[in-house]
């Protein structure tokens, strides 16, 4: 018989068993200790079964066994299905950034979401400890402010770790810390009330409460209904530009106008401090001339935060010549110039310009430093590459910077035609440093790169090709809601995208982004985009850091690796050979960032084309049944025939196939059939009109026994040959349960083709395979020349297809984001339940990942639709939106044995309207990109003049939503037809259609412009 994988991601629903179990059997009430603090020193502890703290929902505090080895023999436990541990009086003696241990228990993998003080919540992913008995650490970096502060730790809906207390270090302390902002004080200070001011309308000097942290106890308050605070005499020892400090109270959002010297006004939203006695800061950049100046706050007619104090600081970085605008200093004279089509080539005295009428890229051959700009506005400055060798090497520290017009290359690829420019970093001692653009014909994106040769052999797993480290260098010209995407490196243990504020200046693996990132303003959706386009050999991260709505540190770097990111406990492979090039890194900027990110993804599938559809393999979108959701390990014969005969009669001729194509999808334990029986079913769902599916994981052992002879390999090899170990010879820890298996391995690979033929001659023309993350981690491989993770992935995955021969549908589960170009949809999340949390978290996938649709993979696979699961009719339908608009792979996963299943695929799987929507294969882009780590409640796609309109309540009560037509990309300027697609009821609407739901309901609405 042969053998599949039986220890599935579901199996965590063992350990949700256990935890209610827990909860059913302990008490709920909290029991706590005295929470204490002492006086300032360099580290405080903090129990989680302290009485001043708060527990939410399900959470408790349980007893710990002493073997176990909690502080204090306590933790707070069952923090799930809505659960939240709230650490109270949490007292710091000093404002700054914390490094916040948390000690926590988890036998599998969990994550939980951490607020501080009311703010956002970021999301966290906790490796899972040894057992449900070992503790573990998790370092967190936060900022406090001084005296009280409130921590909140929430499941998200989902599962968290148990809490034994968290530790909490001072890092850094107060304004000026960090290496990129000046330190206070190192400016002009001008306070508010001031005698050479000038107040107008209701403003006042008002006295500051003795809590509240003002300069010289007074401040200006009152700045409403016409009102103003003029600063004057504001010095300045020369013309240039500045960095303004405003130091406000504002408990609520409020807005204020600055004009410097009777300018044009502009405003500024600052955020909302805690309360109306905490003063806050918000910097922004003003051109000052040399001497005096005025600086007016205006209220514009509205409401004003309350004004302490200004100060001025120059934003001139150690060492930039003052007036260097561009942070590469004046290029000189033009000595010569070349055209290519529509780029054009400008070499100076002192560097090299390139346009292609979209962008200038300007390179500075004297101090090594680049600038990028768009719409002739400067986004990028002060960049430059660097590789980790016996040391590291940047590229600006070289002694020569050349550049020649004679070696300029024209070109012709996936991209379009355009040119390739070298700049060669010499220097006697040096490996040679190429830096390598490449610029197309109106494109609105370039392509960075980076070569390192040398006369000996060299090695490196950190090659950066883009570096920046300079106050401000990334500003995107905008900064009302200003944002960093950090994308997750796969979709394993349920991870989630962040949508983080640019103001984030932690040194934290938590905020590196694989593989791509978007720096955007939310509100104006402006926002330059940067990532990997070559994926044959790295693993990219992109590091980053801000403040002031700007960009101060960005590395992208191909050698990312990361315990909970990419799941590697060794370091990235490294690199040998005398010539080592870095990974090509896409730079473009865009008015809309969800285009740059839709572009992004053209741009790679230029560089490897998604896989294509041959031998009759239906190019649409799969429809059908998974068995997972449904029955899980209790799979057999006689299911899978009822599943058939059900789909047969009740639902494939009612709307739901695709052209007639329904799958019937064997998930994990199909090995409980016979041989006899997995051929015999697919001969039983091909008389129904159906297709068979079938799953395995090509790079996982489930097992222990290392002496376990490998399937199609005659005896020559055991499992401890093919599992993939370290460079000491030492197998690599299990992750999910499982060890990883070297895909370059000729056992491996005999592996495959042992399962797939008989796929193949049994007649299954569908493959989920799963876990394949696995494939790509880093280890000692048995191909010499296959020296990353990334190399061996694509090595397995090239194997697959060539033994597939293009003869099945190929669907990706558990696998990283790239390379894409091995299968026809790819998971865009980890496992959904069925319920409504875990909905929430898919559509948080396709907040920032709807773009890999249609552009890297055919379709986007949303995971199957188990409706019975959801908890209500509305959580069901709310399912089967989210799946319609999601890319999509459309398939059900409910017990057809079940009257209450039945009754929901009924009513909700042939729903023609829906199903048309589903079968477009088009994923919906998100109204708003500012949701944190959770998902937009509003998803929109354009289909001609027509528009499609999906809006989720994620929450078990009633809310009312309003859809601004302007914001959403419809025509707003004239009445447009509204049909809600579940009823087919119409209205009329212009502007903005006003949507109200019921708990955990969603609508889904066809808006026709006339």
């Amino acid at each position: 018989m042969l053998s599949s994988f039986k220890f599935k991601k579901g199996l965590s629903i063992i350990f949700a068993l256990f935890v209610l179990f827990q909860t059913a059997m302990g008490a709920t009430a909290t029991i706590a200790e005295a929470q204490t603090t002492g006086a300032a020193v360099s580290s405080q502890s903090f129990e989680a079964e302290a009485a001043v703290n708060q527990l939410s929902g399900k959470a408790a505090v349980k007893d710990c066994e002493p073997a176990v080895g909690c502080s204090g023999n306590q933790l707070v436990g069952s923090l799930w299905g809505g659960s939240a541990l709230q650490f109270n009086a949490v007292n710091v003696d000093t404002k700054g950034i914390y490094t916040m241990t948390v000690h926590y228990i988890s036998g599998d993998p969990r994550s939980l979401a951490v607020s501080v003080n009311g703010g956002g919540a970021d999301h966290y992913d906790f490796p899972k400890t040894a057992d449900w008995s070992t503790r573990g650490t998790y370092e967190i970096q936060l900022e406090l402010r001084q005296g009280e502060n409130v921590i909140r730790f929430d499941d998200e809906g989902g599962y968290a770790p148990d809490i034994d207390k968290i530790e909490l270090k001072l890092l850094n302390a107060g304004p000026g810390t960090d290496p990129n902002e000046p330190p206070a004080g190192s400016g002009q200070v001008y306070e508010a009330e001031g005698q050479g001011n000038k107040l107008t309308g209701n403003s006042a000097v008002r006295s500051c409460k003795a809590e509240t942290d003002c300069s010289d106890g007074k401040k200006v308050g009152d700045i409403w209904g016409g009102s103003s605070l003029l600063f004057q005499k504001v010095a300045a020892p020369a013309e240039g530009v500045y960095t303004l400090k405003v130091s406000y109270i504002s408990g609520d959002p409020r807005s204020f106008a600055i004009s410097v010297n009777n300018s044009e006004k502009e405003t500024y939203s600052p955020p909302a401090t805690a309360n109306w006695d905490t003063v806050g800061m918000f910097s922004i950049e003003v051109q000052l001339q040399a001497g005096s100046n005025t600086i007016l706050f205006d209220d514009n007619g509205g409401w004003s935060p309350d004004i302490d104090k200004i100060e001025i600081i120059s934003s001139q970085a150690p060492g930039e010549n003052p007036g260097d605008v561009d942070g590469i200093g004046n290029i000189g004279k033009q000595i010569d110039s070349s055209k290519f089509g529509s780029i054009k080539v400008e070499q100076h005295k002192s560097g090299v310009t390139l346009t292609n009428g979209v962008y200038k890229i300007i390179y500075n051959t004297e101090s090594g430093l680049s600038a990028f700009e768009w719409n002739n506005k400067t986004i990028a400055k002060g960049l430059y590459s660097s590789i980790q060798l016996d040391k590291q090497l940047d590229s600006k520290n070289y002694a020569e910077h050349l550049f020649s017009m004679k070696k300029i290359e024209k070109i012709n690829d996936g991209h379009g035609k355009g040119i390739r420019v070298t700049i060669e970093n010499r220097e006697s001692g040096l490996p040679t440093m190429k830096q390598i653009y490449q610029i197309y014909e109106r494109l609105p994106y370039f392509l960075i790169s980076q070569q390192v040769t040398g006369k000996d052999t060299l090695s490196t797993n950190d090659m950066a090709p883009l570096v920046l480290n300079a106050k401000g260098g990334i500003d995107i010209g905008s900064h009302s809601d200003n944002r960093v995407l950090v994308a997750p490196f796969d979709n394993d243990a349920w991870s989630r995208y962040q949508a983080r504020t640019i103001n984030t200046s932690l040194n934290n693996n938590n905020y590196v982004s694989s593989e791509l990132t978007a720096i955007y303003d939310n509100t104006g959706r402006n926002g330059l985009i940067i990532g990997s386009v070559t994926h044959d050999k790295w693993k990219t991260g992109i590091y980053w850091s801000g403040s002031e709505d700007r960009l101060n540190k960005l590395k992208v770097y191909g050698g990312f690796t990361s315990p909970t990111s990419t799941h590697d406990t060794i370091p990235h492979g490294k690199v040998t050979g005398t010539t080592l090039t870095s990974p090509q890194i896409l730079v473009g900027y865009y008015a809309d960032y969800r285009v740059g990110l839709e572009s992004f993804g053209q741009a790679n599938a230029a560089v490897a084309p998604p896989l294509s559809f041959k031998h009759g393999v239906p190019k649409g979108v799969p429809v059908g049944w998974n068995s997972w959701g449904a029955y899980e390990s209790d799979l057999s014969y006689d299911k899978v025939v009822a599943v058939s005969d059900f789909f047969k009669k009740n639902l494939q001729k009612n709307s739901f196939s695709n052209k007639g194509n329904v799958y019937i999808n064997l998930d994990s334990y199909w090995d409980n059939l016979s041989e006899e029986q997995l051929k015999q079913v697919v001969k039983v769902i091909n008389k129904n009109g159906q297709k068979a599916g079938i799953y395995y994981g090509p790079f996982v052992y489930w097992g222990d026994n290392m002496s376990q002879v490998v399937e199609g390999t005659d005896g020559k090899y055991t499992y401890g040959d093919i599992i993939l170990r370290d460079q000491s010879g030492s197998p690599l820890p299990k992750v999910d349960g499982a060890y990883a298996i070297d895909p370059t391995h000729p056992g491996s690979k005999q592996r495959i083709e042992y399962y797939f033929k008989r796929f193949l001659d049994y007649g299954y023309e569908y493959i989920k395979i799963d876990f394949l993350s696995h494939g790509s981690f880093e280890g000692k491989h048995f191909d010499p020349n296959v020296q990353t993770g990334i190399q061996a992935y694509n090595q397995g995955m090239a194997h697959i297809n060539k033994v597939l021969g293009g003869k099945m549908f190929i669907s990706a589960s558990i696998a990283p984001l790239f390379p894409s170009q091995y299968a026809h949809a790819r998971r865009i999340s980890c496992d959904i339940d069925g319920s409504l949390s875990r909905t929430e978290y898919q559509l948080n996938n396709l907040t920032y990942g709807w773009w890999q649709n249609g552009t890297i993979y055919p379709y986007t696979d949303p995971d199957y639709m188990t409706l019975a699961k959801g908890g209500s009719f509305d959580a069901a339908q709310t399912r089967v939106n989210s799946a319609a608009i999601s890319g999509t792979v459309f398939l059900s996963s409910d017990d057809v044995s079940d009257p209450a299943a039945q009754d929901l695929m009924k009513k909700l799987l042939t729903n023609k309207q829906v199903n048309e929507v589903a079968l477009k294969g088009q994923a919906f882009k998100p109204v708003e990109g500012n949701t944190g780590t959770g998902a937009a409640d509003m998803f929109i796609m354009q289909e001609g003049k027509n528009y499609y309109l999906a809006v989720f309540n994620y929450t078990n009560d009633p809310v009312s939503k309003t859809v601004d037509f302007a914001r959403a990309g419809i025509p707003s300027s004239s009445k447009v037809k509204v049909t809600d697609l579940w009823t087919n009821v119409s209205s009329q609407a212009a502007g903005q259609l006003k949507v109200d739901l019921k708990g955990a309901q969603s609508k889904l609405y066809k808006i026709t412009v006339k």
